[in-house]
């Protein structure tokens, strides 16, 4: 049976002119074999038929010989290789442009995929579901929020059929670890439930995922934490004390691997949602502070999922609230919803990188196409020798194809090794580690030579054919002519380039703008100088002494030189939109406005915080310790009272605002209105506020005397160490907070300029080679025009007169592309600036620049020679 199977195997592939003979030459072979090794002959018969499978004894694949020779293969590498060596400007030229074409192409891939990948490792990545909230008024959707109720997940497991399991999860803004003597700031912490593994499948290195967040406090750690407080000990069933809100040690049931970047919700620190329980159920439909998240069955249809949604007003009869169904692979790159756990990613900002890097190749294949067909003439009389003895067309386009895929390969090998300088500082530019190498990283090097493969046929097909079409006769006799045809397709390139690249400047001088303007306006707060830092948090069995402690804590601050105002309040200025509470209830001033409906957001602060903050009070006044009945008072800013449509903000001074149709339970006095300031990013319009009194809130804000701060630093980190010895300080000043508000923008703004520059500069080069070709093919014509008393300004204008009209050209087609994107993507900041068309023209000059300095180089090293050498052989 082998032997059989081995006997069709060779027939299939060996060519039939050498058939016969090697086939006897087998059969002796194998008799041979019965003899010496009667039991394995067949096996080694068959080892002796692929071992003869070699290229020299394969059947011809086509019946052209162009493709059954080597011999000609071996001509081609020839030529090739002279021509590269010949032409080596030309050459460099197209190496340079394809390498860096490749490199930066295949490196915001890199980066794109990555952004596309988030959450995308989990098993069942696509039956994920987070559920959201939604606010419904008159039927229209107004605030999306991230968050759901308590019980929301269990209440729809029973509901819909289709969703199997739920596992509800909070995260805490930090949590305080201790362990030994060293107490540690974890700033990515979360809760979850049992069935937490259920759903995310991380790999669990020690524990069990079906038990390890069964009991109340219980901890799972990330293999990295794990080694950070235990070494290489076993981790399991030992005991970390956290300080944080709970003062009680909790026990490790397990360990899993570190949390990769691309998921939306990372952590270090995973507790069992159970250690506070009772906080959980007071929560209840009351509010809604926590992700819940579902799994599908596998054969539900989303849209039909949705539809089967019970309506809230089951579980709230008042309420105006929805739930939604947010796919988990969707979160980062397409939400718009309040209260994520962390800044998301930008689908927009992913497509127009991507448009960027296909730019970027296309403007390199273009240099080559250029090239090669304005380098025509020279290979004409080359193509018509050829012809004369005998070449197919075929065969000359199999040539010029090998000579493209032969640069094409050669400059894959570039842009490996410049990918390989660079991935670092492109890690860096990003903000992310995307690429961790580039010789281990196979995806990566297949996809380099497999675009460099697609770039040999896109961009040497037309030259190829241009070539092979050359008529014998008309060549060989000198009488060869560039095309119009050619001409202007090489023209409608160029002006490819001059749009792309006018396209990209204006772009990157826009984003450069609106990150200047967004950390240069006005915020409607006095930030310099102001440090803020969270305190140490209460329990049950300390709140007493701590508030004692926090008292004497202010009173030692505020009595230091350095040190102008303290303040508590539970949201710092410049952080994330999570870091604030929210209500959807309704709002009304009672006698004086109809009910405003909407979210509203609400904060807490002493007396001390306006001051210590910068935020400045326009009408009424502050909160006063001193004056028992601010406990039911609040402040609220500007934007909560154009909401309620009130025009005069004294005239509601000391009146009573009401949440809720509790007419007795829910009224506050209105004391003051503080104006409007931006609390987090300006992508953000200010939100409807309200500010209630609270003694010690969570965090502390202190303004420091800007002439000796650093006296005020170094009194705080002492006297913070003296009062909370087991809390570790963490501070930051608020402008540094608003600052990393716009490092995305600003990486973003940096990312584009980078690769701007380096599609410029690929543009650049195919105009340097293309302009080069020009001069020395008109170079007769320049001769000319000296001899008959033209000088090299006159001769360049004649020059320039060409490229200015590509000029002209581009910049009709490239300036509405650029507004129309550039202004939609400005439309997604609530404070932006105006398009700024000064940029345009700065951008047409630059591009403008470049092309004539190119163009005018080229010229005049033409033009400075003497006619007698241009004209000699006329």
């Amino acid at each position: 049976m082998i032997k059989k199977t081995a006997d069709r195997i060779f027939k299939w592939y060996c060519n039939p002119d050498y058939y016969p003979d090697i086939k006897g030459d087998l059969e002796e072979i194998y008799q041979d074999k019965i003899v010496a090794f009667p039991k394995t002959a067949q096996l080694k018969y068959l080892v002796e038929v692929l071992r003869l499978c070699r290229p020299a004894l394969i059947r011809p694949i086509f019946n052209n010989s162009l493709f059954n020779s080597t011999g000609m293969f071996k001509n081609y590498f020839k030529i090739s290789v002279r021509n590269l060596v010949k032409q080596k400007v030309f050459s460099a030229i197209n190496i340079v442009g394809l390498a860096i074409g490749l490199a930066a192409f295949l490196l915001i891939n890199q980066y794109v995929a990555f952004e596309k990948s988030y959450d995308k490792f989990f098993s069942d990545s696509d039956r994920l579901y987070r559920l959201t909230t939604d606010q419904v008024l008159d039927g229209v959707i107004g605030t999306r929020d991230a968050m759901s109720f308590a019980p929301s997940g269990p209440a729809l497991v029973e509901a819909v059929p289709e969703i199997t399991h739920s596992t509800l999860t909070y995260q805490f803004n930090e949590l305080v670890l201790r362990k030994n003597e060293q107490s540690i700031r974890e700033k990515k912490a979360i809760a979850a439930d049992s069935n937490y593994f259920d759903l995310f499948d991380y790999k669990v290195t020690s524990g069990d995922p079906q038990t390890m967040l069964n009991e109340p406090f219980s901890m799972v750690l990330t293999e990295s934490r794990a080694y950070d407080y235990f070494g290489n000990q076993n981790p399991v069933g030992q005991t970390i004390k956290v300080l944080s809100g709970f003062d009680k040690s909790f026990k490790v049931t397990g360990v899993i691997q570190d949390v990769p970047e691309n998921t939306h919700y990372k952590f270090d620190v995973l507790v069992s949602i159970n250690s506070f329980q009772e906080d959980v159920d007071e929560d209840g439909w009351n509010s809604f502070n926590y992700y819940t998240y579902l799994k599908l069955d596998s054969h539900a249809d989303i849209e039909k999922v949705r539809k089967k949604l019970p309506p809230m007003s089951e579980f709230d009869e008042e309420t105006n609230l929805e739930f939604n169904l947010q796919a988990v692979e969707d979160i980062h790159l397409y939400s718009d919803y309040t209260y994520e756990p962390e800044t998301h990613g930008s689908a927009n900002t992913v497509i127009f990188l991507n448009i960027i890097s296909i730019l970027i190749i296309i403007i390199a294949w273009v240099n080559y196409i250029n090239l090669s067909t304005a380098k025509a003439i020279d290979r004409a009389r080359e193509v018509g020798v050829r012809k004369a003895i005998g070449a197919h067309k075929l065969q000359l386009v199999s040539q010029f194809l090998f000579e493209s895929f032969m640069l094409n390969m050669l400059a894959a090998v570039c842009a490996i090794l410049l990918a390989q300088l660079l991935y670092p500082s492109f890690n860096q530019l990003v903000g992310k580690d995307v690429i961790d190498g580039i010789w281990d990283n196979k995806l990566f090097l297949s996809k380099i030579f497999g675009f460099a493969a697609l770039g040999a046929i896109v961009s040497g097909l037309y030259p190829a054919f241009v070539l092979s079409n050359f008529r014998t006769v008309v060549v060989l006799k000198g009488k060869f002519r560039s095309s119009a045809k050619g001409t202007i397709l090489r023209k409608g390139l160029v002006i490819v380039q001059f749009t792309v690249s006018l396209t990209l400047l204006v772009a990157t001088f826009v984003i450069n703008q609106q990150v200047k303007y967004m950390q240069s306006v006005d915020k409607g707060i006095d930030m310099d100088y102001v440090v803020g830092f969270r305190r140490p948090m209460f329990t049950n069995e300390n709140r007493e002494g701590l508030k004692e402690k926090l008292k004497q804590f202010k009173q030692s601050l505020s009595n230091h030189h350095a040190i102008e105002n303290v303040g508590f309040a539970d949201a710092l200025p410049g952080g994330e939109g999570s870091d604030i509470s929210s209500t959807t209830g309704e709002v009304q001033i009672p006698g004086k406005t109809n009910i405003m409906e909407g979210t509203t957001y609400m904060q807490w602060c002493d007396e001390g915080y306006f001051a210590a903050a910068g935020i400045r009070l326009l009408a009424g006044r502050n909160f006063d310790s001193k004056i028992s009945t601010d406990t039911s008072a609040i402040i609220v800013n500007e934007s909560f009272l154009k909401r309620l449509g009130v025009q005069d903000i004294n005239s509601v001074i000391n009146e009573n605002i009401q949440y809720g149709d509790d007419e007795e339970g829910h009224k506050y006095r209105l004391i003051g209105v503080m104006k409007d300031y931006n609390r987090t990013s300006l992508k953000s319009k200010v939100e409807p506020t309200a500010t209630f009194y609270h003694t010690y809130a969570s965090n502390s804000v202190i303004r420091l005397n800007k002439s000796n701060y650093r006296e005020g630093i170094t009194h705080l980190e002492k006297t913070f160490e003296g009062y909370f010895p087991n809390t570790p300080l963490s501070y930051s000043f608020l402008d540094e907070r608003f600052s990393a508000l716009f490092q995305e923008d600003r990486q973003f703004g940096q990312v584009i300029a980078t690769f701007s520059a380096l599609a410029v500069i690929v543009a650049s080069l195919g105009l340097f080679g293309l302009s080069a070709f020009m001069a020395i093919n008109r170079a007769k014509e320049v001769g000319i025009r000296k001899v008959l008393g033209a000088s090299i300004p006159q001769i360049l204008i004649i020059f320039y007169r060409e490229f200015v009209l590509l000029i002209g050209l581009s910049s009709l087609i490239g300036i509405p592309l650029v507004y129309y994107g550039m202004d939609g993507w400005l439309n997604n900041y609530a404070y932006r600036v105006d398009f700024p068309w000064v940029f345009v023209v700065i951008a047409l000059l630059v591009v403008a620049a470049s092309a004539l300095l190119t163009v005018g180089y080229q010229t005049i090293r033409v033009a400075v020679k003497n006619p007698s050498q241009t004209l000699r052989y006329e």
